[in-house]
């Protein structure tokens, strides 16, 4: 084997295909936080960048490695992980692991240390808790309930966005920290259509992922009412985002302004929001088996995520760069 064959490797479990819905979003936190172009490249902030990607990748490894036996049945692609696990090697990958996480702590506390503040120390080993608890025995919090929708709000959206977001900006502020909060809730909503693709096979292997624990239907109402609940508060940030700032784009300022950007978030999120619905409806009309073999077929679930985060990624970044004009 290879350098491009452990490059390969290292890519599948780190789900580099991932990376359309993730550069995006690191995007909007960025346009959110910077007050000016030169900030962006400003080393504190490079160095959370770099700091967001470690440990994004970190969480995919992590899962791919405890996943090995569940992820061989699957009928998607993610029957194809766990070679790359095996071609790494598990212990390989336990370095890996701990090698990301040691040099993300290294740098958060150089972060810290810039800074003057205890604020990213603190973000970045609760991310990680609930990050590695997602995936790990005993805690697994992916199979506990409620505990699946707090780690995975906490550890995948909510505190990397507020760790950048800070690290940017230098401060926190109620309007972006709204609009992060509520893509947060909103992109976990989306992500139970990631967790009903896998309804028999994790059924079959004893997981208890909520489509397993409350079952599919009630699930996707959850997915639902969880999304409808993180737009209402991704848009209440927005809102409060641009109207008292005077924010100017096109020589529109203020309501007119948020009047015109509301439409480029909601043409994104129609595409995974349309097809949680369709999604829904063949659990309704259709056996189990028959419903679950259609989601698979519709649910394209990385595209979902990066659609919903790339049309709130435009209407920050028009009103970002509107504001250097």
């Amino acid at each position: 084997m290879g350098y491009l064959d452990y490059i390969g490797a290292y890519l599948r479990t780190s789900r580099a295909e991932y990376l359309i819905a993730e550069v995006p979003g690191l995007l909007a936190v960025l346009f959110i936080g910077a007050s000016s172009f030169s900030r962006l490249f400003a080393p504190v902030v490079l160095e959370g960048i770099a700091v967001f990607i470690l440990l994004y990748f970190m969480g995919f490894i992590l899962n791919a490695y405890t996943d090995q036996e569940i992820d061989k049945n699957y009928t998607i692609f993610k029957n194809r992980i766990p070679q790359a696990v095996r071609l790494i090697g598990n212990r390989n990958i336990r370095l890996v692991i701990v090698a990301q996480i040691a040099l993300a702590a290294v740098l958060t506390v150089h972060i810290s240390w810039t800074m003057g503040s205890w604020l990213p120390a603190v973000l970045m080993p609760v991310g990680v808790f609930f990050g590695v608890g997602y995936s790990i025995p005993p805690l697994q919090f992916k199979v506990r309930g409620w505990l699946h929708a707090l780690s995975l709000i906490l550890s995948a959206f909510f505190i990397p966005a507020v760790f950048l977001y800070f690290t940017i900006a230098g401060s926190l502020a109620l309007a972006p920290m709204m609009i992060i909060l509520g893509f947060s809730i909103l992109h976990y909503g989306i992500a139970f259509a990631n967790q009903a693709i896998d309804y028999l096979e994790d059924k079959a292997g004893g997981v208890n992922s909520p489509p397993v624990l409350w079952g599919m239907e009630k699930s996707l109402k959850v997915a639902l009412a969880v999304s409808f609940a993180g737009a209402l508060v991704e848009f209440a940030g927005l809102y409060y985002f641009i109207v008292p700032s005077q924010a100017q784009l096109l020589g529109l300022s203020g309501a007119p302004l948020f009047m015109l950007l509301v439409p480029v978030v909601l043409v994104g999120y129609w595409i995974p929001v349309s097809g949680l619905v369709k999604m829904y409806r063949s659990v309704l009309s259709r056996p189990i088996e028959d419903a679950v073999g259609y989601m698979k077929d519709i649910c394209h679930y990385t595209v979902w995520q990066a659609s919903g985060i790339t049309g709130l990624m435009a209407a920050v970044g028009l009103v970002f760069f509107g504001g250097l004009l």
